[in-house]
Order: C-alpha cells, then sequence, then structure tokens
C-alpha cells in the first residue's frame, strides 16, 4: 500500500509547529517584556509588576497552533480512507463516513464498529489496539492520552475555529535591594511577607508582592521572568504551545508506523 500522501501531511503538520516554535523564538529574543518594581503609596509594601512593551500575537498564533492540530488529526482521518480505498471500497457514502476512531471506552469503541466494517479485518484490529481505553493505566483521560488530546483539541479548534493561547510566567528572579525609612523598621520587616500572584500577561499586572512592617525608602534590584506560551485543553488544563505541538506530532507517527506496520505485514502474509 502507497501512504505518501499520509505520510507528506504529517511532515506539513511538523512544518507548521516548527515555523509556529520559530516565530515565538523570535518574538521572545526581541525582548518585549520585563519586570519593575513599585512602592505602595503607605509605603508598607512594594510590588513587582510586569512590563510589556510588545504584546505577542497570541490570535495568529493561536489558529496556527489550531491548523497544526487539524493536520494531524487529518492525518489519521486520510489514512483509513486510504485504507478503505486500496482495499478496493469506492462507495463515496462510506469513505465520507470514514474517521479515524479515538475512543475512551470499550463503550465508544463499540459504537463505531457500523463505520469501520469496510475495513480489512488486519486493520480494525490494528485501531483497536491502539485506542486510549487499552491503556488502563491511563485511564481514558484526556490529560493522560494524547490521542485523545488531538480528537478533544481538534474538534475545539473547529467549533471556535481558533484556540487561544495564554502567555504565562514560567520563572520569576529577582535580586532586590530594599531600603527603609528607619533600622528599626527594617528590622521589623525580615524576612518580609511574601506574596507570588497568579496575573494575566498584561503590561503593569502585579507578579509579586512584598509586605513590610517597616515604611520603605526606596527598591532597587536586577529583575528578569521568562515565560512559556500555553494553550488550555478542553478539560481546562494549560499546556505549554510547542512541548504539546511536538508530543502530538511524535505520537501521530507512531501511531501511523503502526498501522502501516500492520498493513506491510497483511500484504507479505498475502503474498507469500
Amino acid at each position: 500500500m502507497n501512504f505518501s500522501d499520509q505520510i507528506s501531511r504529517l511532515a506539513r503538520a511538523h512544518q507548521l509547529g516548527a515555523e509556529l516554535s520559530a516565530d515565538m523564538q523570535t518574538w521572545r529574543d526581541s525582548t518585549p517584556y520585563g519586570a519593575r518594581a513599585s512602592i505602595a503609596e503607605d509605603r508598607l509594601s512594594w510590588e513587582l509588576r510586569l512590563r510589556v512593551t510588545r504584546s505577542p500575537p497570541l490570535a495568529d498564533w493561536g489558529f496556527r497552533f489550531g491548523e497544526a492540530v487539524n493536520h494531524l488529526r487529518a492525518t489519521l482521518d486520510n489514512l483509513v480512507v486510504a485504507i478503505a480505498r486500496q482495499s478496493g471500497v469506492t462507495d463515496e457514502k462510506q469513505l465520507k463516513a470514514l474517521v479515524f476512531p479515538i475512543c475512551g471506552t470499550p463503550k465508544e469503541w463499540k459504537s463505531r464498529q457500523k463505520t469501520l466494517v469496510c475495513l480489512p479485518d488486519w486493520c480494525r484490529n490494528a485501531l483497536e489496539q491502539l485506542q486510549p481505553f487499552q491503556r488502563p493505566e491511563h485511564g481514558g483521560t484526556l490529560d493522560q492520552d494524547l490521542l485523545l488530546v488531538l480528537r478533544d483539541l481538534d474538534n475545539s479548534t473547529k467549533h471556535h475555529l481558533q484556540v487561544k493561547p495564554d502567555l504565562a510566567p514560567q520563572t520569576i528572579r529577582h535580586a532586590p535591594s530594599v531600603e527603609f525609612e528607619t533600622e528599626e523598621g527594617a528590622a521589623a520587616s525580615m524576612p518580609p511577607e511574601t506574596e507570588v500572584m497568579v496575573a494575566p500577561f498584561e503590561d503593569g499586572a502585579a507578579l509579586l508582592r512584598h509586605r513590610t512592617s517597616g515604611r520603605i525608602k526606596s527598591v532597587q534590584g536586577q529583575y528578569n521572568i521568562t515565560a512559556q506560551v500555553q494553550v488550555v485543553s478542553p478539560d481546562g488544563r494549560p499546556h505549554g504551545v510547542t512541548d504539546l505541538l511536538a508530543a502530538l506530532w511524535e505520537y501521530t507517527r507512531i501511531v501511523m508506523g503502526h498501522v502501516i506496520s500492520a498493513a506491510e505485514q497483511a500484504e507479505g502474509r498475502s503474498g507469500a
């Protein structure tokens, strides 16, 4: 069997992910964000605030992320359609109904059998072996099985046109030097009460807050923040965009390899 079209589509998905990753890195390298310290009016606390000088093109990145996900899902769908065609199926209604099944439960798998009946036995067996419900250690959960992640992300991008990544701070490094108005205030403020904030990626958003017992005269120091572009999956969990795409692509490649290997074995048996 010839699967060159499906392999080309998989390569295209990889290219889309690589281009997206490169564009994100170019944006990061331009130093578009940083941090600055600000003292409260009562001078009994100071905050580390995000400084954004150039906003990221999140809408564009989200659209391109969705496009790469759609390519991966379509690669698997086209794979089973190609197998059906090369096995002699010509009924366009049957072919149109065919999709690569991704089932979290045996019941869901059973409900798909009617549309898969046109596939050869070896193919149905190979597809069943790949199903998420076959791995009880994953429990058929979205956060642990990449086929389910791919399925649900693909459905999300179709219904909402694109996903919307959030840019979340990943690490914050700061070496502050705080000067107090009095020595007594400095002594009473050690160590300061520190609060880490969950903030949107917006200019002026508070990242850290330090409360003191003594009045603050000035705050100096070096501050550095690194961030990760994240996408929120349908179950509400955030994932790094480039890490998730790389994992989805690799797992799709493994899934395709399993089915193609089964096809080659079936051809070998028929030719023997």
